[in-house]
């Protein structure tokens, strides 16, 4: 066996398309109609780089440094042999799945999870991801998520096992911090996540900050959770691989890549890209059953050491550093309801804004807008109805009756898709009155709010 470090590994994917998020969402400018505004799905599952942590009118998290360039990794990564061409088909599934596993990790909370089903307490195995994990392409029950938790259900048949697929659509992990609590945590707390955002994500620090807060947010649960990391890839070869393999190493998790184990095998002429994927991005039938077994390699891995284990080993300490920041890691959604409103002319409440978010306002007129309420909070991020069109207005951003920062809803990336974005960090957790306002114009303008993710 070769060893190659991931880093190099993951540069081929960075010369070919870069960690930039421009996937290229192709999307429909039409104004939105007068009823509520449609969940769009869409082929396309990677976000455009338009967002940026960065804002002209915030202050800077002064609790830890951020590095702005990815430490390279000092650990070596097995990967298999370059494919023979004569390798027979279950040779060639063998050669993928082997592949596949960078490395198993830190195995302690794993084998706490596995122990506990064996001794026939219930677990929940959670995944948060965009469309590849929502299942697009395959359906609810034929994703790799799924069939993940069934192959896990016919490992530990003695116990239940629970299911969480917080998957959505052409989301990044900038929306995946903002929405874990409502989405992956309400109704059970996991056991086992994954977290699949290789391709929705961009390059700009943003996302590099809310993909660790992320991380980090899962890993400080009180159950301790055992939390894996798969990135996946595109037809085009774009992933964010190598920025997020970067964090994996910090907190010694699992990491599963879908193109250390293709794309040898594309390169090989071995394969193409169509029998693993019938669009640019999303795995079909067959690839979803790939994807799952290369999930189920590492459960496998870490069963035999838990296996020859007599009692579940302590859990080992996080690192009290970042790679990038975990300044977003307590981020929690507040929607309309959750809310003090204090006043609003212009909006009109909305019980579908768009996807799974329901409990918001609209606007659509040329008279201007304005939604004002309190909340308690240190940084604001503020979520949104996105889409490249022009009908799609500006909002202004007011906290303490000063203007801090203005909101885009037009973006070009945007696809009819829920945004979350930063618009602003102070000194300190207090109480502030927030105004989003939506200036007059003279022709017809929309502006869908969902509501604001806060750090307190």
């Amino acid at each position: 066996m070769k060893k190659f470090l991931v880093l190099l590994l993951a540069s081929s994917l960075l010369l070919v398309s870069g960690c930039s998020g421009n996937g290229g969402n192709d999307t429909d400018s039409t104004t939105p109609s007068d009823n509520s505004v449609a969940d769009t799905e869409n082929n396309q599952s990677t976000e455009n780089s338009e967002n940026t942590a960065e804002t002209n009118n915030s202050e800077a998290p002064d609790n830890e440094p951020v590095n702005t360039v990815p430490p390279t990794t000092s650990i070596e990564y097995t990967t298999a042999e370059p494919p023979s061409s004569d390798l027979s088909e279950e040779e060639q599934r063998e050669y993928m799945i082997n592949n596949s596993l960078m490395t198993v990790g830190d195995t302690s909370r794993m084998i706490n999870v596995m122990k506990k089903a064996e001794a026939g307490e219930e677990i929940t195995v959670g995944f948060i991801g965009g469309s590849i994990t929502e299942g697009i392409s395959a359906g609810d029950s034929l994703c790799y998520a799924k069939l993940t938790h069934d192959a896990l259900s016919e490992m530990f048949p003695n116990t239940t096992v629970n299911y969480v697929n917080a998957g959505l659509s052409g989301t990044p992990s900038v929306l995946g911090v903002v929405r874990a609590e409502r989405d992956l945590f309400k109704d059970k707390q996991p056991d086992i996540i994954f977290i699949e955002y290789a391709v929705n994500d961009g390059g700009d620090q943003q996302y590099k900050d809310c993909y660790e807060s992320l991380v980090k947010k899962c890993l400080d649960k009180e159950n301790q959770p055992a939390v894996a990391l798969l990135f996946t890839v595109l037809k085009n070869r774009y992933s964010c691989q190598p920025q997020m393999a970067v964090v994996g190493e910090h907190y010694g998790l699992p990491m599963i890549s879908v193109g250390n184990a293709i794309n040898p095998m594309f390169d090989a002429g071995m394969m193409t890209w169509e029998k693993y994927s019938d669009d640019e991005s999303h795995p079909n039938f067959w690839g979803h059953e790939l994807v799952k077994d290369f999930l189920m390699n590492y459960f496998n891995k870490v069963k035999e050491e838990a296996d020859g284990m007599d009692s579940a080993p302590a859990i080992t300490p996080l690192p009290d550093t970042a790679v990038y920041t975990t300044e977003y890691s307590k981020m929690e959604l507040l929607e309309r309801d959750q809310l003090n409103v204090i006043g609003f002319e212009g909006f009109t409440e909305a019980n579908k804004v768009v996807a799974t978010f329901n409990n918001g306002w609209m606007y659509r007129s040329s008279k201007g807008a304005s939604v004002t309420f309190t909340a308690e909070f240190k940084t604001l991020f503020l979520v949104f109805h996105c889409n490249n069109g022009a009908s799609y207005a500006d909002a202004d951003v007011y906290i303490d009756g000063e203007l801090v920062n203005t909101m885009p809803s037009n973006k070009p990336g945007g696809w009819g898709n829920p945004e979350a974005d930063h618009v602003w960090t102070g000194s300190e957790c207090k109480e502030h009155t927030v105004e989003v306002k939506v200036a007059p114009t003279d022709g017809g303008m929309y502006y869908g709010l969902i509501g604001i993710g806060v750090v307190k």
